[in-house]
């Protein structure tokens, strides 16, 4: 049975049905709402059809009946809905002002008239009797930026044109107006292109795909074919879908990286010629467009395809994660370099991208790319959509280029978003919704001419993990309505309040009626927190609703059916002999959750970071010693990060005492720039005297067995000067990821 089902009991306590709230329950947050404090119930709404302009009839039944809302085609004249034109106003500005003698909603353009509409549902609340029941009320808005967007991945897994429909629907409840489609990639090519019928016939399929995480090993595969891909004539359906919707569409067609779907299907456009099937594994491949005239021309036909396709202004050519291992050892590829007068693969890369760029002017589009298009050379028309980080947007900025704000630190929503052991398999690193509602694309650093040429941002859902709609709505949401907040409002209110009105009028609508939407509640489950403390380490709950407590089980006699409230606390003692590791299990009203400790000899004792963790991965000096070991595929919370080859810290026991053994637990993910040590050092100290010990580093696990008394004992990590040859992020520092140090 599906969660949501399992918590309708519990959701029913949150309901919107019949609340009265001075809060406004609009997502995202209108600029001005003045609650009057009157509230009017109706059993239907209707609509002055001579105050309703022709474009919105078809949107006025479709929204209504999106929201569960009835209307009365008899129209009450007492008590309806009439709209009028705005002269003069902001762009997409709208008002609405709900008085007895009915509702009036004043609009700028069509989509403004539409972003009113959605608000005015979100205004009523549904009741026994009458029916539903709004505010009086005055409001005013209009977005802050104009690319709100948020993108979809169809190739690691595809989704149905339903499934696509549903996606835009739930963009149009909070507002996005930019749906950046992924269609092509290594792993399957999701749109028909008439001239090469192979894309579609070898491209969209490939006969297995990896089990569990990347980073498992020994790697297992289902072997089974799996793919699909959308005809023309359901890509204009979809185009139609959402142009009803106001939302504009961004295809993206990858190049000339992440080929290898392409490239099953036509082999004589790599730099080898060698015949290769569509990748089932996740990751990136040196196999990818040759750079020679003909792959060229190839794509050029197939974007000319593309743009009858889509009539918004952009056409994404991806350009991110493009190995130039194949280029720089093909000669064609070395031909053009010569030719062109280029100094290297990073210029070639920039060549591709212009001809690209050239070719999308001359066919009236624009050119969006990932950050990596700024390597070599920007082309003079292209806009740049930054994930690594904000530098890559901020440059372009500089550069008096367009620019798309979607950094991984807060607007990749394949991460993981919760901390407890029932989220799904993720990626890895960790995006809670609060992190994503701080999310500004504007940097501080950027001067006022340079943020002029943000456009906005956008979230992205990759899917190498999310292959069921199901999962990839419980990623989106809520995370996606935080986003609307930082993408739609002049002014964001302060985020608990936006966590009030999320759960108070907006997850049981998700959840329930015509919606019917699998999103996430971890915002809405407390937090475990551990302190240090004399004798271990302490246990505390943080609730979001401070009324709420836990019950907890577990092995440790004074934890088991235990209570805990806001403000209690748990001690769980270190040991000074070897004993089981304890379990916790607890209860609250939403959910439940498990962890196990290790109470080992330095559990909670005091940790000096001599060399200090990345900012973006330091937890705390209660990290390496809280006794619970990091899941494996990683989350950035539970990890120390270093992003050098140095790293030296000690740790300080209360009291000298016997020591047999440490053991250090480190992350190896290549694919991350995450590397094991070559080596550790171990220092123990006992009054004056200094024993020192080097360990070779074997595996993400290392015992460094001996025997001393000591209170202190410093730990030193070396690691590699740079990555590998031929490896992701190749010369660059490879990153130390550290876990529970512990000490017997």
């Amino acid at each position: 049975m599906k969660l949501r089902v399992f918590l309708w009991t519990f959701l029913l306590s949150l309901t919107l049905w019949g609340q009265s709230s001075p809060i406004c329950p609009i997502l995202p947050s209108p600029v001005t709402f003045i609650s009057m404090g009157d509230t009017l119930q109706f059993d239907n709404l209707s609509f002055d059809s001579s105050a309703s302009p022709a474009f919105i009839s078809n949107a006025i039944s479709e929204i209504t009946n999106l929201y569960d809302i009835a209307c009365d085609t008899a129209q009450n004249t007492k008590f309806m809905v009439s709209f009028y034109p705005i002269v003069g106003g902001y762009p997409n500005a709208y008002s609405i002002n709900v008085t007895p003698s009915g509702i009036r909603i004043q609009y700028a353009n069509e989509a403004s008239c539409f972003y009113a509409l959605h608000s005015l549902m979100q205004l009523i609340s549904k009741q026994d009797t009458p029916n539903y029941s709004i505010p009086t009320c005055f409001v005013k808005d209009y977005p802050k930026y104009n690319w709100r967007g948020m993108h979809l991945d169809v190739s690691r897994h595809f989704f149905s044109v339903e499934e696509v429909k549903k996606y835009l629907d739930l963009m149009s409840l909070y507002k996005f107006n930019v749906f950046h489609w992924h269609l092509t990639d290594d792993q399957g090519w999701r749109i028909e292109i008439k001239k090469y019928p192979k894309l579609t016939e070898v491209g969209a399929w490939r006969d297995s795909t990896v089990e569990n995480h990347y980073s498992t090993y020994p790697r297992t595969y289902r072997k089974q074919l799996y793919g699909g891909f959308y005809t023309q004539e359901q890509i204009k359906e979809i185009v139609q879908y959402a142009q009803q919707r106001y939302i504009t569409i961004v295809p993206e067609i990858e190049m000339p990286g992440h080929a290898r779907a392409a490239l099953a299907a036509y082999p004589e456009l790599s730099c080898t010629g060698i015949q290769q099937g569509v990748e089932g594994l996740w990751g990136v491949f040196d196999d990818i467009f040759c750079a020679k005239e003909p792959s060229i021309l190839f794509l050029q036909d197939v974007l000319s395809e593309v743009v009858d396709l889509f009539p918004g202004p952009f056409v994404h050519i991806g350009g991110d994660e493009a190995p130039k291992t194949r280029w720089e050892k093909c000669p064609n590829c070395q031909k053009v370099i010569s030719e062109n007068h280029l100094k290297n693969e990073h210029e070639l890369q920039s060549y591709f991208v212009k001809r690209m760029d050239t070719f999308l002017t001359s066919k009236g589009k624009k050119l969006i790319g990932w950050d990596e298009i700024l390597e070599g050379g920007l082309s003079p028309n292209a806009a740049v959509m930054s994930w690594r980080g904000m530098e890559g947007g901020m440059e372009a900025a500089k550069q008096g280029h367009y620019v798309v704000m979607s950094p991984g630190s807060h607007c990749y929503f394949d991460h993981y978003q919760g901390k407890t052991s029932a989220e799904p398999l993720a990626i890895g690193g960790y995006t809670p919704l609060q992190k994503v509602y701080e999310f500004s694309p504007i940097s501080p650093e950027m001067t006022p001419a340079q943020a002029g040429y943000v456009m906005g941002g956008q979230a992205n859902l990759w899917t190498e993990y999310i292959s069921t709609f199901d999962q990839l709505t419980y990623m989106a949401y809520p995370r996606a309505i935080a986003l609307s907040q930082a993408l739609w409002c002049t002014q964001k209110p302060p985020y608990k309040e936006f966590e009030k009105t999320l759960k108070n009028y907006h997850v049981t609508r998700l959840l329930m009626g015509p919606f019917d939407t699998y999103v996430c509640l971890s915002f809405m489950k407390p937090n475990t927190q551990f302190q240090k403390d004399k004798d271990g380490i302490q246990l505390k709950f943080d609730f979001p609703d401070t009324s709420e407590a836990i019950v907890m089980v577990s092995n440790l006699a004074s934890a088991d059916s235990k209570w805990m409230a806001q403000g209690d606390s748990l001690v769980i003692p270190r040991q000074k002999k070897k004993v089981p590791p304890y379990h916790f299990t607890y209860f609250s009203v939403c959910c439940a959750d498990s962890f196990e400790i290790n109470p080992h000899k330095a559990l909670g004792c005091e940790v000096n970071y001599q060399t200090q963790p990345s900012k973006q991965y330091n937890g705390g000096n209660l990290i390496l010693v809280d006794g619970q070991r990091a899941d494996r595929p990683w989350r950035g919370y539970q990890w120390i990060g270093y992003d050098t080859n140095i790293v030296e810290f000690q740790i300080t026991l209360p009291t000298r005492q016997k020591l047999k053994k440490v053991t250090l637990n480190f992350l190896y993910e290549p694919n991350s720039w995450i590397y094991l040590p070559l080596t550790a050092t171990i220092s123990t100290k006992s009054n004056d005297r200094i024993k020192v010990k080097s360990y070779k580093i074997s595996g993400e696990t290392t015992d460094c067995k001996f025997k001393t008394r000591a209170k202190y004992i410093t730990i030193r990590i070396k690691g590699e000067a740079s990555i590998p040859v031929n490896q992701p992020g190749t010369g660059n520092t490879p990153w130390i990821f550290m876990d529970e140090v512990t000490v017997e």
